[in-house]
């Protein structure tokens, strides 16, 4: 009886140790460095003025930020939704609508898969976005997702171009991993780099 009674203990201390989850999230320095750094970039490439939504690993705001001539209505929305969909689906909002857009060999999806999108984006209350400019942000030791950036204003690519270039400005990039890893702009004004 002694023995199950210690086994007992150690079941429930266990369980109550597997109760509580500690995780790792950007802080409000480092998510404002990435919020100005982006912006910078969009300077620096003479992009349409971008609106940046920088959230925490569990979707809540830490820094939006807006250029001057940015349209805050929509666009403050749309970079929230692209940041949001990278926590809520934990991949970039570019991989998202490829999977629910875009079959496999970039052929339209069939209306079943689409609908699904669209149901997807209703029950999120419209937080969700299927198109480049928000990415996640991981902590380099473990994977873990520590954040996310979500841009409108310029074009897809030139979002996540921007999004990217962020997190690479921040001062703990070298603790950082972003997904995507490179952008796909192909807009870039290679002398301003």
């Amino acid at each position: 009886a002694m023995q199950s009674d210690s086994f007992a203990r150690a079941g429930k201390k266990r369980k109550k140790e597997m109760s509580i989850l500690i995780g790792k999230s950007l802080s409000l320095k480092v998510a404002d460095e990435i919020a100005s750094a982006a912006i910078s970039a969009a300077i620096e490439q003479s992009f349409r003025p971008i609106s940046v939504v920088v959230l925490d690993s569990a979707g809540h705001s830490i820094v939006t930020k807006r250029m001057d001539g940015c349209p805050g209505t929509a666009y403050e929305k749309i970079s929230h939704a692209k940041a949001n969909t990278c926590v809520a689906t934990k991949t970039c909002s570019r991989e998202y609508g490829n999977k629910y857009l875009k079959g496999k060999n970039g052929e339209p999806v069939t209306p079943d898969v689409f609908v699904r999108f669209v149901n997807q984006i209703g029950i999120l209350d419209g937080e969700i976005a299927g198109f480049p400019g928000g990415i996640v942000i991981r902590h380099a030791d473990g994977g873990e997702i520590v954040g996310a950036v979500g841009i409108s204003g310029a074009a897809g690519d030139e979002d996540e171009y921007c999004a990217l270039m962020g997190v690479k400005g921040c001062s703990i990039a070298d603790e950082l991993i972003t997904e995507p890893a490179e952008h796909s702009c192909k807009t870039l004004n290679k002398s301003k780099m």
